[in-house]
């Protein structure tokens, strides 16, 4: 088997970026649905409907992705940490 080689600090730096996106995603989503809002109050009644499950649709899913994001990020954090224990327990440093 062959050698797995991390860097901890960088697998947090990435992590940190990842729930930092996930973040920008959930606010995106608010601010879709306050725009396309807008546009189905302004919209004729036939497509009043249709504007809002759209709109709907795409708040849900630019959740769904920034949850997703987030996840990922705490995730390379929380194996960054796995990394630093393992290290620790079986390549212990030796003066």
């Amino acid at each position: 088997m062959s050698r797995i080689s991390v860097e901890p600090g960088g697998l947090r730096s990435a992590g940190g970026v990842a729930q930092s996106a996930g973040a920008d995603l959930r606010g995106l989503a608010g601010e879709v649905l306050a725009a396309l809002s807008a546009v189905g109050g302004a919209a004729p009644p036939q497509t009043r409907a249709a504007t809002a499950t759209f709109s709907g649709g795409m708040q849900t899913a630019a959740l769904a992705i920034g949850d997703g994001m987030a996840a990922l990020g705490a995730n390379a954090g929380t194996a960054a940490d796995v990394y630093e224990q393992v290290d620790a327990q079986v390549m212990p440093i030796t003066p």
